[in-house]
């Protein structure tokens, strides 16, 4: 099969649609397809860097500098990339992000929603932008592909009241996991120096925003310190230079921080690589993850794949990532987290269980999976399209 997926989104930065695209090409190439790869005219050189060593990919540039909604990029949506697919030769194309306008299809497309934040929370987005743009836009997406994909249950759910899609035409596809590097007790010790963890530290991960909940997770933090014996810090990644909402949200959690007097007990470690963000992760007490809505919660299946035992929220993705392999608490309890996180420290029997657990529950997802349950898809839509 030939398949052509849009990789505009690609800014040098590697988030999580980012790994979805590249990890889910290289597995569909490795199954004997080949994969042809579209790139801002911009980026192709890192972008044929990165499939440099993969036989059956092609990376083909685009003339425009942004993935965003604009005429521009419907009008590459609808003519150049539906020319060049007729070209290639390609039997399906899959837009992996969130929106795309195919006003004209010469093959089926998927259109990949990860998950509608916008529509519960703006964060970043202007009003305009959000009501004007953003969810318009969002459903007219839904409509003019073939089918939607997305990462989860909450999430198809989610699509389905709040952009009104069809539940029969959305599929849930689950989201894999990168195989971590070897263990590092170099990088381990100069982490430790680095942000000073020779006492152990609670981690948490994903980055600075409204719906991560840091402001309840610090008081949280403090109220443990107060009622029980902890020497730890609590550690939270995430870059924050460079984005003026993300700077913003830093302020306010560095408020809570000088409110609770915590300046020496919680560490803001800014960007981190994977492998650093690997071996935070094998060696955290816990990993605390109570965001208030996630599609899916990637870092929940990292942690357990390192049998670190995870606390998250029981609501939205989360609880139905870590089913019953963590310990799940109501976001908004600020009492009922600080308790979850006192309980895990002391209760080794039960960091062990969710260790074990956690473990089982990681093995469950794979890349491989993913690439197999899309090419099925893939298929499917296009023996329908020969019926047709």
């Amino acid at each position: 099969m030939r398949i052509l997926i849009d990789f505009r989104k690609f800014d040098g930065v590697f988030g999580g649609v980012e790994q979805f695209v590249v990890q889910l090409t290289r597995h569909i190439a490795e199954a004997d397809n080949y994969v042809v790869i579209l790139a801002k005219g911009s980026r192709f050189e890192e972008v044929a860097r990165i499939f440099e060593e993969d036989r059956d990919v092609k990376v083909i540039p685009l003339h425009t500098r942004s993935h965003k909604i604009a005429l521009k990029n419907a009008w590459l949506d609808t003519v150049t990339i539906q020319n060049i697919a007729k070209r290639e030769d390609v039997d399906i194309i899959h837009f992996p992000y969130n929106w795309s306008l195919p006003f004209r299809k010469v093959v089926p497309c998927v259109l990949t929603i990860h998950d509608v934040i916008p529509f519960t929370f703006r964060e970043a987005m202007g009003l305009f932008t959000n009501i004007m743009l953003y969810k318009p836009v969002t459903r007219l997406a839904c409509r003019l592909n073939d089918v939607i994909t997305t990462v989860s249950e909450f999430s198809k759910h989610d699509i389905v009241e709040k952009v009104g899609v069809a539940p029969d035409k959305i599929r849930v596809i689950p989201n894999g996991l990168r195989e971590p590097p070897k263990p590092s007790e170099e990088l381990k010790e100069t982490l430790t120096l680095k942000f000073r963890l020779e006492h152990g530290y609670i981690l948490n991960v994903g980055g600075i925003h409204e719906r991560k909940n840091l402001p309840r997770l610090i008081r949280a933090f403090s109220r443990l310190l107060r009622q029980e014996y902890y020497t730890g810090k609590l550690v939270i990644t995430g870059s924050i230079a460079g984005n003026p909402y993300v700077e913003r949200m830093k302020r306010v959690c560095d408020g809570v921080v000088k409110e609770e007097g915590l300046e020496e007990r919680v560490v803001f470690t800014g960007f981190i690589t994977d492998e650093e963000l690997d071996t935070l992760l094998r060696n955290a007490d816990c990993l605390v993850y109570p965001s208030l809505y996630e599609g899916f919660g990637i870092p929940i299946l990292e942690a357990m794949r390192m049998g670190t035992p995870v606390i998250t929220s029981n609501i939205g993705g989360t609880a139905e990532v870590a089913d019953d392999a963590a310990v799940l608490v109501d976001p908004y309890n600020i009492e009922e987290l600080a308790s979850a996180m006192a309980k895990l420290i002391h209760d080794g029997e039960l960091r062990r269980e969710l260790g074990d657990k956690g473990r089982a529950r990681a093995s469950v997802y794979s890349w491989a999976k993913t690439a197999k349950s899309y090419l099925e898809l893939y298929y499917e839509l296009v023996e329908h399209g020969n019926r047709r």
